[in-house]
């Protein structure tokens, strides 16, 4: 796991992106990315992390849409699928007024003398220092890597990928934290808060219809909160995630407390069903238990722009960018030689029981190329690329109850 140590790491690592700076669907300008799909534009601070370029220091390229009453560039969306036309889309959806968008974590639910707080914002406070370690667009998909760490009261390292596709009306997050203390970690909290104005700026006010769909924790099949405007037409964002430890939720505004937020603590309303008009954050929250030293945790959630792009988002978070909803089985998988030529075989830990099996190869625009059966009580299986190109593929092992693992490929 890469670290960021010092400046003059951190501006050596955004020279080097910046001289390879080819492409218009993933560019860098100064020491911030800006991502382009045919719908979704985004733009990620360099130094925090978070979606919200200052575009007075970083302008905008070329072809994307600015919609802004400040000099930030969040994250805009066209779900008309009509090319952007005239100003017929939707948000900026946090920018107005004061915003509230960023993330952060929170270590320490006692209160003690390890007790951390610490995050990064658009509008208040940046306290973990990083920055934007790598980005490509290849295949119609444009990744964007950030990585900072916080060294206040602990030694946390945190990756960002932000993955987003060129025709979905969604990205992915996928976040990484790695304990580089000593000792265990009990519990770490993690949280992604926005106050998801929409269309403010033209026509719609600060307020927001925020529902909390569905609670993995409450019974349900994954975890969603949105926001809704319908003026001056009907406008989305939502949050979703389908690994078992987050809790969505909506209530105050900046209030950036994570275990608050996990625990549904007031202002926070986490009821399924309940929804609130108002000018009020939504959030999504993770806990992370004993974190053993040297030891990541990766989990990850979907920024959805359009309801009707719930399907495609819960399938991407199954396999597109390479874990699972399980892990602990995930951290006992290994695959070698990973890139490969003729073959490479994929182990799974010992004490993990596989009962009706199967492995689904997937290729890089979702399609389903081949099914492997894993013969019960194997825990490893080979995989041929007689029938695969050149090319990065995504694999997805599943038992008769869940999905196991899921990770990439890479066929040479």
């Amino acid at each position: 796991m890469k670290k960021i140590t010092s400046t003059l790491e951190i501006l050596f690592s955004c020279i080097i992106i910046i001289l390879f700076s080819v492409s218009s669907n993933a560019q860098m300008v100064g020491s911030d990315a800006y991502m382009k799909g045919n719908y979704v534009e985004i733009g990620i601070d360099g130094l925090g992390g978070f979606e919200g370029v200052n575009v007075a220091s970083s302008p905008v390229p070329s072809g994307m849409h600015l919609r802004s009453a400040n000099n930030l560039f969040g994250f805009v969306a066209n779900p008309q699928m009509n090319s952007w036309a005239g100003s017929a889309f939707d948000g900026d959806f946090f920018t107005p007024g004061s915003p509230e968008n960023g993330w952060g974590i929170e270590i320490d639910s006692s209160g003690g003398a390890t007790y951390v707080n610490q995050g990064n914002n658009c509008s208040y406070y940046q306290t973990i220092p990083g920055a934007i370690t790598s980005w490509s667009y290849a295949s119609a998909q444009t990744l964007c890597d950030w990585e900072g760490d916080a060294t206040t009261g602990t030694n946390i390292h945190i990756k960002i990928n932000y993955d987003l596709q060129d025709n979905d009306l969604f990205y992915i997050t996928t976040i990484s934290i790695t304990n580089n203390t000593a000792s265990i970690i009990p519990d770490l909290y993690y949280y992604r808060n926005v106050d998801s104005d929409n269309n403010q700026e033209i026509g719609g006010g600060f307020t927001t219809q925020n529902t909390i769909v569905s609670q993995i924790t409450m019974g349900g099949t994954n975890t969603s909160v949105n926001s809704t405007q319908a003026t001056p037409w009907s406008s989305f964002f939502g949050f979703l995630a389908i690994d078992p430890n987050w809790v969505a939720g909506y209530g105050g505004f900046s209030n950036r407390d994570a275990i608050d937020m996990w625990n549904g603590t007031s202002p926070f309303t986490q009821t399924v069903g309940a929804t609130n008009v108002a000018d009020e954050a939504i959030y999504l929250a993770y806990k992370i238990t004993n974190l053993a030293p040297g030891n990541t945790e990766v989990f990850k959630f979907a920024s959805l722009f359009d309801s009707a792009a719930e399907t495609d988002a819960i399938s991407a978070l199954s396999f597109a960018t390479g874990i699972s909803n399980n892990n602990d089985l995930q951290n006992l998988v290994s695959i070698y030689p990973n890139p490969f030529l003729e073959s490479t075989t994929i182990k799974i830990g010992k004490d993990v029981k596989l009962i009706n099996a199967e492995m689904h190869i997937y290729d890089m625009l979702g399609k389903k190329i081949k099914t492997l059966l894993v013969p019960n009580g194997k825990n490893s299986i080979t995989i041929n690329n007689d029938d695969m190109n050149t090319g990065m593929y995504f694999y997805q092992l599943k038992d008769s109850e869940k999905i196991i693992a899921t990770g990439k490929l890479i066929s040479q």
